[in-house]
Formats: structure tokens, sequence, C-alpha cells
């Protein structure tokens, strides 16, 4: 590039007056699903996948770019459901290639926003120049070195000097940042990469480009562009185990109506549901939520009996004592279809006596809490993770937990150590005389694999292993300990378990479909089932799978 062109171009990264809309600190990101579909979002980071898609991109163009050159526009359909709001290619891409497109969002106070997006999709580094982007005016080429990538930007075919270049890895963090050299190139070191999904984006504002969009006239452009790819350590392979499980269907009755976020419980040789979610993603109303209670039999499984409501509940607790279950928290939508929501977590706990078919009200928490997990250790009740919704402007997390001895009368809550996350849809799991909180979403809005141990006996808190894969899997998880040992169901269709040692998660199967915001419980010794939930492909789940440990 010439000193003339470069100064023509006043690169910077800053976003300048357009920072000050709420849709210029958003961008579009690419990405592939478990199907190998591309799908793109609307976020402020990677993991940002519930932004709105504004109308100006709701025809984003993409295109798949084989190692010939060859372009092959993609049909992108919308997708809004718990897990995605963007667009979603009709077909799978090959393992090779890349993603590309670009699309003007419109003006903003008399400038041009253009946003430009890539997905490298070979896991092979050395075949990425294979597939140098074409057909985008700003670009980058990833070219892999010793000890990490280069990468080059250009605008137009050019290189772009003095522009910066970020790197964030799948759970949304930034890990490095860096402003191109004169030949508009960066190096990341190993080191700054992680094992997945990563992601680079790229800025900058030209002062000078001026011209008409829709026959209304501009001065000054900022192009912004995002570009994902693969980076695999061979150190962070997954464990593989020695002793697996088995996924089969079962000969039960289907559930009595689709469910998600709500609470199930074996008491007594049967199968208790309570409350749940039963309406469309995102649509929240008091018709689209129950307050039924069902009951399966175990030895005769082949029919749902409805047993004494209570009140419409979602993002609950339910958990057995004895031939008891205790209803914790949950939230309740108070408004009718098509009115602003008007969600109200609730601090009310319940006791079902399974022997006379009663409900009696217990002591309630001490602050209203939905979102949450709830576990029982002997005759002890915990309560952790979630937060409040209701008349505050925003909704408080909770870095608060609770534990109530069922055998004390009158049984009341009792706070233990302050845990050291804020959380929600998490599961919480009774395993090895502690109380595990696994997964959830972090009161930042990013998911989390995380996993957290409360100590009981010494009322303190360590943190675990991390789940295998992506930040997402640990969102609505499921957790159970049975057989002596830790299992989780998460929403990629793994089934984690926990080492004896506590030092790691291994896979030791896997689920198709997947499921998230479904419980996962007992039966008879050295079997799971899984009920409810959904998919974010297929919707929701009736029918009751078996996970056999071999």
């Amino acid at each position: 590039m010439n000193i003339n062109l470069s100064r023509l171009l006043q690169l910077s990264f800053a976003l300048l007056v357009m920072m000050s809309s709420q849709a210029t600190a958003h961008f579009p990101w690419l990405a592939i699903d478990d199907d190998r579909h591309p799908i793109l979002y609307f976020g402020e980071d990677v993991t940002d996948r519930q932004y709105h898609l504004p109308e100006s991109l709701a025809e984003y163009p993409l295109a798949h770019l084989d190692a010939d050159g060859k372009r092959t526009a993609l049909s992108m359909q919308p997708i809004d459901n718990d897990d995605l709001i963007g667009l979603r290619a009709e077909a799978a891409v090959p393992a090779s290639g890349s993603i590309v497109g670009s699309q003007t969002y419109g003006l903003m106070r008399g400038s041009k926003l253009v946003y430009y997006t890539q997905q490298l999709l070979d896991t092979d580094p050395a075949k990425w120049a294979k597939t140098a982007p074409a057909g985008i005016d700003l670009a980058a080429s990833l070219i892999p070195q010793e000890d990490g990538i280069r990468v080059a930007v250009t605008f137009k075919g050019k290189p772009l000097p003095e522009v910066d270049v970020k790197l964030y890895c799948d759970d949304g963090d930034e890990e490095g940042s860096a402003t191109t050299d004169d030949q508009g190139a960066v190096v990341f070191t190993a080191k700054q990469l992680e094992s997945g999904y990563n992601a680079l984006r790229v800025g900058f504002t030209d002062k000078q480009e001026t011209g008409k969009w829709k026959d209304e006239a501009f001065e000054g452009a900022a192009h912004y562009l995002t570009v994902a790819f693969p980076w695999q350590l061979e150190k962070q392979a997954a464990p593989a185990a020695k002793d697996q499980v088995s996924v089969s269907p079962t000969k039960m009755a289907d559930l009595p109506e689709e469910l998600t976020s709500f609470g199930g419980a074996i008491a007594g040789g049967k199968l208790y549901v309570y409350g749940g979610h039963t309406g469309s993603a995102h649509s929240y109303s008091t018709a689209e939520q129950s307050n039924r209670l069902w009951a399966l039999d175990l030895e005769q499984p082949s029919e749902w009996k409805k047993l004494p409501a209570g009140p419409r509940m979602q993002g609950l607790g339910l958990v057995a004592h004895g031939d008891k279950l205790i209803r914790v928290g949950g939230f309740t939508a108070m408004n009718a279809e098509g009115e602003d929501h008007d969600l109200q977590s609730q601090s009310t706990v319940s006791q079902f006596d399974t022997a006379t078919n009663q409900w009696t009200d217990l002591a309630p928490l001490p602050e209203p809490r939905s979102s949450l997990g709830a576990a029982i250790l002997g005759d002890v009740v915990y309560v952790a993770s979630g937060w409040a919704m209701g008349d505050a402007e925003e909704n408080v997390w909770h870095q608060t937990a609770w534990k109530m001895d069922l055998s004390k009368s009158p049984a009341t809550w009792q706070p233990i150590a302050t845990p050291p996350f804020q959380r929600r849809a998490v599961s919480v799991s009774a395993h090895d005389g502690k109380i595990y909180v696994i997964g959830g979403m972090g009161h930042e809005g990013k998911p989390s694999t995380r996993t957290d141990i409360y100590d009981p006996k010494t009322d303190t808190w360590t943190e675990g292993p991390q789940l295998i894969g992506k930040p997402m899997t640990g969102f609505g998880n499921a957790a159970y300990s049975q057989a002596g040992q830790l299992y989780v169901t998460a929403i990629d269709g793994t089934i984690q378990r926990l080492r004896s040692d506590g030092t790691q998660w291994e896979i030791v199967g896997k689920c198709d479909p997947g499921r998230f915001f479904h419980v996962m419980l007992p039966l008879g010794d050295r079997s799971l089932i899984l009920v409810g939930g959904a998919n974010m492909s297929i919707g929701k789940f009736t029918d009751i799978e078996r996970i056999d440990i071999k």
C-alpha cells in the first residue's frame, strides 16, 4: 500500500460515534453446529447467541468456498430457540473449505456500516491457505507458524496496516490483541489459542469513503470482520473411558405433555414430574406454564396419573425425601399470551405426601429464586445458584446458598458458605457426601462448563474439573450420582462421568439427539432415565430414554 492510500483510509479500530448505538456493540459471528450446518448470529461476543437479528441482516448472504475456489451459495433459514437466534443453513457443509459473507447494515449517523464474516472449516491449519477468502472486501488469511498463526488482513486485496486484531476463545474471553504491521499482519502464539473454537475480530473506519446507499448519501464507512476457526491442542484431547454406557428407548409411557425446565423426582417406586414450560421458545405466559403434578408407576409404566396441582411454575427444584416430594422456588408468568412478560421468581417451598396426596407449605426460601438447583443429602436439602426476577429493572443473580434439615421441626433455612460463583440453569447433585454445582449460565451472560463442590463437613467450596466441550455444554445440563459415580448429560448429547479421583470428566457415551433443560433420575441400581427437555433442532421430548451402566 502506498503512503497516499494509507493516509486516505485513516484506519482506526475505534467505533467512533457508532458505538453510541446498541447495534454497533454487536457483530455477526459464524459457527458450525453439531450437524455441520453453518449458523450465523448477532452478538456482543462469540457466546452471545440470543440477541435479535437486525432486519437488515435477515438475508445475510453466505457461500461455501472449496479448495479449488468453487463458490456455492448457502440457503439460510431463520432460527429462534432457547439456544440460538439467527440463521441456520438448510444443508450441512463439508469439513473443508471456508464460509464467507458480507452485508451492509445500513447508515448510522450519516456513515455506512458494513459487516464481513469468515469461517475456516479445516481442522488442519496447513489447508487454510488453499481456501483464501474471496468475494469480500475486508478479509483475513491465516497462515500456521511453528508456534501459532500469522493473520494477514487485507481490504480490497491490499494489506491493512495499523488496525487492531482481537482474538477470542469459545467462552468469549479475549485471549490477545495486536496491531497489524506494515504488511497488515499480526501473530498470535499457540499459548494464546485454545483447543476448539477460536475467533478474530477486526475493524477500521475509513473517514474518506463517501457515496450513496439506497439513495441516501453517506460520509465515512466503518468495516468490521469476524473470523472463526478451529484449533486443536493434542494435550486437550478428550479422555476415553474404559467402561462405557449404553442408551436405549424405554417402554414407559410418554410424558402427558411437552415439558422443559420442570421438576422431576422418584419416590416410592413412582416417577413424579411437576410444573414446567409448555410453550414455544422465549414465549412465557400463564397459559404456557404447567401447574400439574404427574405420577408414573415404574412397575406398570403404561399410564400417567394426574395428582393434586399447585402453582404454575418453572425453573424450580424438586427432590425426594423418603415418600415425600420437596418443591423449591421457581418462577411464575403473571402475564397472558401476547402481553409483555411479567415473570416473578417465587420463594415458596412445599412438601407433597405421596401417601395422602396432599401438599403442605414449608418455610419459604429467604429470597425469591428461580433457575436454581436443588439436591438432598441425607435429611438435608441444599439449594444453590439461580436468580430473582420481578419488579426490579434487572434480575438479581444470587450469590447465596441455603440448607434445610427436614429432620428438625420446624425445619428452617440456614445459610451455608458463600458460593464463589453466580450462575443459573445449572444441575445440582449430591455425590460422595458433597454437593456438586455443574455448568449453567454465568451472570455475565456466558455459558459455563465449570464444576463447584460444596463440602458440608467443612462448610467450604472448591472448584472441580470443567465439563468436556464448548461452553454451551454446561447450559441446562442434568446430573445424578448412580452406582457410586457422578454422571452428566449435556446439550451436545455427551454422557460424561466424573473420574473416581475427581480430577477429570470423561465421555462415556452419547445420546442422539442430545437434550437440555431435562431431568436425569435413577432407575434400579445401574440405570438412569432421561425425562423431558428439548433439542434445538427437533423441539421438545416426550419419550423417556434409558442409560445402562456397564
